[in-house]
């Protein structure tokens, strides 16, 4: 495993570790209060962008501040509640009346009292009433019967809220009333606690006793006779009468997501409201009562009832109460399960796997998109299950769980394999072209050390001839701008053809193909840089020509073998460089050009090793310092130049190469010379 790879995979694991850390607060393991911040702000953007309908079902009786000021402060006298009532029941004729508010107190007139009873009796009347979880909380007031007792209420105590207290109807009310149910929610760390309403307990527990909510009441009572139905495991609740069956999605705390949409109140759009005044006084549309759910509650600001909801901050809680009834008759109600968390923290797992795996192997642009894509997956499938099938699932955690993991990615990898990167190229922008270099960076560990090892490499020396004369007769500046012209124009010509630039000795350009990038076709590349070179040659005379300055020859050895190759020098100083017999005698063969007046000389294991070009044969010749002699060869198109020029009899040849006539040969790797 090379060292890029056990980086990766170090970086996977501390990814995943990333993952498991963000799936802890999915599953709530660890609480951090501003992800459950996020997610009731995501809720609660929902929420508003729900535009209200008008709901004719459910009619609100609204003691708002037109009531007050015709008939006197609340709380009213019983006698007054009594007439509504009345007023209600008789004109009206609604399949239920609900009372937002309880008649906790006697009255001074016990008369009065008596009054509201026998209006209330035989009526299809639900008071409310309240709980409270405080632990000095006070007991007063009449109870009803609890919907549930006994074993049932064993089995659903540990999913609901126990209240120590209540506050309820005075006991001739409850008697002479139909039902009665709670309407208080409970706001708590496990369900709203910024003081939000979004959801309503539809069950709580008091004394291992089950009690109904307000809504539950009221939709038992406008579904005829209706009955509960629960089962402890379950995440729905049935409401069964003789009108209909309606199924309630049950969420965390046994409570009901409301759909509030509007603004809330007279003029929010989402329900009907009458002036209490307006009906006392007999102007009302009794028709619009018909048969339908009244709820009686109120809007005056003076009466603490207008509540925080995610789409108002002054929100009636008697209209409340009337969402989530519409909701649950139209099946519309969203569900925020107890495994919620669960849900959320497999797809965290899932998506975080994948790109703990991906992303170390991307770059920055690549790992933002990726990182991107993962955060859109999971805010996607958020959305989805919200929107068909009405599921309220987390989902901040999740995305700074992405979010997290695709910045750890980036920083690790701008420090870690960037530190390599920005190290291969300053170790290699010098000798290779930018495009061998960005190949090796994506790789960078492989070249961060450049350890000198053996492998075949084709090497290039490139001379100007007559220098030396060159450098009498010009003066230093002129002389600097074309050496460096010439060297320039060449270093491009060498990258171009992916070779490395060794170094520059004086007028003089070695180069070699085959390192640090290992290249199959070396000796090719290299040849034909040789003549890309020799064409750059040309034009380059040509121009110091038309300004005056001496013509521009250049001789070309190219040779090919086993050489040592790779980071070499002293302490002190060192550089990425090749040695060895095919290095010398590369710089040989530039010699041989002055003497054969060729512009290109190869030898002949880079005649064999070529593919794909054809050379001719020149000489077989000594060379100084080699007890054997070499044949060399001359690529075949610059042969023919030379010869067209010169002429067959001006080259000077061995006697021993006369035989062969000068017969073109090709040559490929594991072949001979046609000899």
């Amino acid at each position: 495993m090379t060292r890029l790879q056990r980086s990766r995979v170090l970086r996977s694991i501390a990814g995943m570790a990333i993952v498991f850390a963000f799936v802890s607060f999915d599953l709530g393991l660890v609480r951090v209060g501003g992800f459950g911040a996020l997610d009731r702000e995501l809720y609660d953007g929902r929420q508003r962008s729900v535009a209200p309908v008008l709901d004719e079902r459910i009619v609100i009786v609204d003691i708002d501040e037109r009531s007050l000021g015709a008939h006197g402060r609340w709380p009213w006298d019983r006698a007054k509640i009594a007439q509504l009532v009345d007023a209600i029941a008789e004109q009206g004729r609604p399949a239920v009346v609900g009372f937002d508010m309880v008649f906790a107190e006697k009255q001074a007139d016990g008369d009065d009292d008596e009054r509201l009873a026998r209006a209330l009796a035989g009526r299809p009347v639900v008071l409310g009433y309240y709980f409270t979880s405080n632990r000095d909380a006070q007991a007063s007031g009449a109870l009803p019967a609890p919907l549930f007792d006994g074993e049932i209420a064993g089995e659903l105590r540990s999913r609901l809220t126990h209240a120590a207290g209540y506050g309820a109807n005075l006991a001739p009310l409850q008697r002479a009333a139909r039902a009665s149910g709670f309407f208080n929610p409970f706001l708590g760390a496990d369900i709203d606690p910024d003081g939000v309403i979004r959801a309503l307990p539809l069950l709580a527990s008091y004394a291992g006793q089950v009690y109904e909510s307000l809504a539950v009441a009221v939709l038992r009572q406008y579904l005829g006779n209706g009955t509960v139905v629960v089962d402890p495991r379950s995440d729905t609740m049935l409401v069964v009468g003789e009108r209909a069956r309606v199924e309630l999605p049950v969420s965390v705390g046994f409570t009901a997501m409301v759909p509030v949409a509007g603004r809330g109140g007279p003029d929010g759009g989402h329900f009907r409201y009458v002036s209490a005044a307006d009906v006392l006084a007999g102007h009302v549309d009794w028709k619009s009562m018909r048969d339908r759910i009244v709820l009686i509650g109120t809007t005056a600001p003076g009466q603490t009832d207008l509540r925080a909801t995610p789409v108002s901050e002054v929100f009636p809680g008697v209209e409340i109460h009337a969402a989530l009834i519409a909701g649950a008759l139209d099946g519309v109600l969203e569900q925020r399960p107890e495994g919620g968390g669960a849900a959320a923290a497999m797809a965290t797992t899932l998506v975080g796997a994948v790109l703990a795996f991906v992303l170390p192997a991307l770059g920055v642009v690549g790992a933002v998109a990726v990182t991107s894509i993962g955060a859109l997956v999971l805010l996607g499938a958020n959305t989805i299950a919200w929107s068909n099938f009405g599921l309220v699932l987390p989902l901040a955690a999740s995305i700074a769980a992405i979010l997290s993991l695709g910045l750890f990615n980036l920083v690790v990898g701008w420090f870690a394999e960037g530190r390599a990167r920005r190290a291969v190229l300053a170790h290699f922008g010098e000798y290779v072209s930018p495009a061998l270099v960005e190949q090796m960076s994506q790789d960078p560990e492989n070249w961060q050390r450049a350890e000198s090892d053996n492998r075949e490499l084709t090497i290039l020396f490139a001379d100007i001839r007559g220098f030396t004369r060159l450098a009498e007769t010009m003066q230093p500046e002129p002389l600097r701008e074309y050496l460096n012209t010439f060297l320039t124009a060449m270093t491009e010509v060498i990258h171009a053809h992916r070779g490395t630039v060794d170094k520059y000795i004086g007028d003089a350009v070695m180069a070699f193909w085959g390192a640090p990038v290992e290249d199959d076709e070396h000796a090719d590349h290299a040849v034909a840089a040789a003549q890309a070179m020799q064409r750059e040659v040309a034009r380059l005379s040509a121009g110091f020509v038309s300004r005056g300055l001496p013509p521009l020859a250049v001789g070309i050895g190219v040779n090919t073998g086993v050489v040592r190759v790779g980071d070499m020098g002293s302490k002190l100083r060192r550089a990425y460089t090749a040695i060895g017999d095919a290095v010398n005698l590369a710089s040989r063969l530039e010699s041989l050009t002055r003497r054969y007046e060729v512009p290109i000389l190869v030898g002949e294991a880079t005649a064999r090793r070529c593919r794909h070009l054809r050379f001719r044969e020149l000489a077989r010749t000594t060379i100084s310092g080699r007890t054997e002699s070499v044949c060399v060869f001359v690529p075949e198109s610059m042969h023919d130049h030379t010869d067209e020029r010169r002429g067959h009899a001006t080259i000077p040849m061995p006697a021993s190469t006369a035989m062969h006539d000068r017969a073109t040969v090709s040559l490929h790797e594991g072949s001979s010379p046609g000899l």
